[in-house]
């Protein structure tokens, strides 16, 4: 079956693809994020105690760390555009603000002017209350 509307749950780990079409809802794919919330290196402490005593310094390390950690989020949402384009309906949903990220980045894109999205406000969700969820935004 072609999908041309989806659901998206979304957060910065992971994030779960329901396509929906003639009252059917069904799971397509999950695509797992390679962003890592917490990364320590071995051996190493808070982030102020490698550089400096001062709590207020921001270190080469933190530093490194934020520029690891957005390039890693950049690579996700890329690969989430990529997989976005084959829709025509877009319907992004779950907890934080990974979706309206997400949601500002597809409407700053050229490519995707013509996608219709939507961003809904959802919690952590079964695998039947996903379905559900999708399938009764795109009834109404």
């Amino acid at each position: 079956m072609e999908f041309k509307s989806v659901g998206i749950w979304l957060d910065l780990s992971k994030a779960h693809f329901i396509g929906y079409q003639d009252g059917t809802a069904q799971f397509l794919e999950t695509l797992i994020s390679p962003h890592e919330r917490i990364k320590r290196e071995e051996g190493e402490e808070n982030d102020t105690h490698q550089f400096s005593p001062n709590p207020e310094h921001m270190s080469n390390n933190e530093y490194r760390k934020n520029n690891i950690t957005q390039n890693e989020l950049n690579e996700y949402f890329k690969l989430l555009e990529q997989k976005i384009a084959t829709f025509e309906d877009v319907l992004l949903f779950g907890p934080g603000t990974a979706k309206d990220q997400l949601k500002n980045r597809v409407s700053e894109s050229k490519s995707m002017k013509d996608k219709w999205v939507s961003v809904q406000n959802a919690d952590k969700m079964t695998d039947n209350q996903l379905l559900a969820f999708v399938r009764d935004f795109y009834k109404n």
